[in-house]
């Protein structure tokens, strides 16, 4: 009985251990029937060595380090090792744009007649003197024949007669009209003051009224074609008439010369002024100015010193010496360019 139970058990053990090598052999065969694909090359059908293995972990590690988003205290680091770089300032490094400047509105002036705008006053003090310094007269203007008459009126009775050509108009800046308004305002106050205290007479109360101004003529040179350039005035620096009518009377003469009469203007050059200086085509004009005369000295040889070129003192204008066919005062000289305004440019010639 024991000898059969014991071979039951040994037959057990061998179909446990048959069993056991069966399911074995099974899996084996089944993981390598799934690893080799009939349709893959045989090269490909060998497992990867190992150091190929090691090397596409290494790459796929590098390119995950690649794609890996910063994180904040990289992020940090990174910001406190830029050193930022301050912007070029270009006015003050660029040579060529270091003096460019855009002027504003309040340093702006612009031309009342034109519109055209300048960045300094003196420009256009300058633009105004030569652009619309002059403007001519036609037949159709009632000044034109008042300014006509008063030229004609002086040549009566004499044996030559003038030909007027053109008569302008001549528009006077701000300023210049400023500095003769201020030196009549001054006469006319020096003329209360001297009234006020008991002197003076009937010639205070004249200047203390307007300054004693009158309207007299001065005859000048001319050397180009006036009113054809533009503006009516050229820039040429012998053309007496063109830089009266620009920056009126130069401060440097010692004594300005008016008349009032045209001929007695005409008279006070000399007669033979186009022939001597035809190669210049020197002609003459005659220009209508208002002349502040304020206290007038009856003759030079009462003048002792008293008049004052600047209008301080006890005469601001002087009579000139009588000569023969002229009045009493048929010249006069004052003595600063502020008194004398000229208004009108009369081009003429004699036959």
């Amino acid at each position: 009985m024991a000898t059969t139970v014991r071979s039951l058990l040994n037959t057990l053990l061998l179909l446990l251990l048959h069993l056991g090598c069966f399911f074995c052999s099974s899996h084996q065969s089944h993981t390598k029937k799934r690893k080799i694909s009939p349709i893959s090359s045989p090269s490909h059908s060998s497992p990867p060595s190992k150091s190929h293995k090691t090397l596409s972990l290494s790459n796929l590690k590098r390119l995950l380090s690649l794609t890996k988003p910063p994180t904040i205290n990289e992020e940090q680091q990174q910001q406190q090792s830029i050193v930022p770089i301050p912007p070029k300032p270009i006015f003050q490094s660029d040579p060529l744009i270091k003096n460019l400047s855009f002027p504003s509105r309040l340093d702006i002036f612009p031309c009342n007649l034109c519109g055209e705008v300048f960045i300094k006053p003196h420009l256009l003090d300058h633009h105004v003197s030569t652009r619309h310094a002059l403007s001519e007269l036609s037949d159709s203007d009632s000044g034109m024949n008042i300014v006509r008459i008063i030229f004609h009126s002086g040549w009566r009775g004499r044996d030559i007669t003038p030909t007027v050509h053109r008569i302008f108009k001549i528009h006077n800046n701000p300023k210049t009209l400023a500095r003769f308004e201020e030196y009549r305002d001054s006469i006319r106050s020096k003329a209360a003051r001297a009234a006020a205290g008991g002197g003076g007479g009937r010639r205070n109360e004249r200047c203390a009224a307007d300054g004693n101004e009158r309207l007299r003529f001065h005859c000048s040179t001319l050397i180009c074609s006036l009113g054809e350039a533009a503006g009516g005035v050229c820039g040429g620096q012998f053309c007496s008439t063109c830089g009266i009518v620009r920056g009126g009377f130069s401060p440097k003469m010692d004594g300005i010369a008016t008349h009032s009469t045209s001929w007695g203007a005409h008279a006070s050059l000399p007669a033979d002024l186009e022939e001597e200086f035809g190669f210049l085509h020197v002609r003459r004009a005659m220009l209508v100015c208002r002349v502040v005369a304020g206290r007038v000295a009856p003759d030079p040889m009462m003048d002792d010193g008293s008049s004052d070129k600047e209008g301080g003192g006890g005469y601001d204008s002087v009579v000139g010496r009588s000569r023969a066919g002229l009045k009493e005062d048929e010249e006069l000289f004052v003595f600063s360019p502020r008194a004398v305004l000229p208004c009108f440019v009369i081009t003429y010639s004699v036959s």
